[in-house]
């Protein structure tokens, strides 16, 4: 799975399986199948985001 922030609403469906996805914009990473991702960043309508490294944790909050 893959993570991107969308700018617009996307409505997508596969092109090698039976299935279709939709995205709403938001400020927030959405996970979704790479499938989907590719075609919403190359319809200009999300960009990509860079998946975290395994074993890295969230910088704390408390100083």
């Amino acid at each position: 799975m893959a993570q991107a922030i969308f700018n617009e609403p996307f409505n997508y469906s596969s092109r090698t399986r039976n299935a279709g996805w939709s995205a709403k914009p938001g400020p927030e990473p959405q996970t979704y199948p790479q499938e989907f991702i590719d075609a919403a960043i190359s319809a200009g309508v999300a960009e990509p985001v860079k998946p975290a490294r395994k074993g890295q944790k969230k910088e704390s909050q408390d100083g």
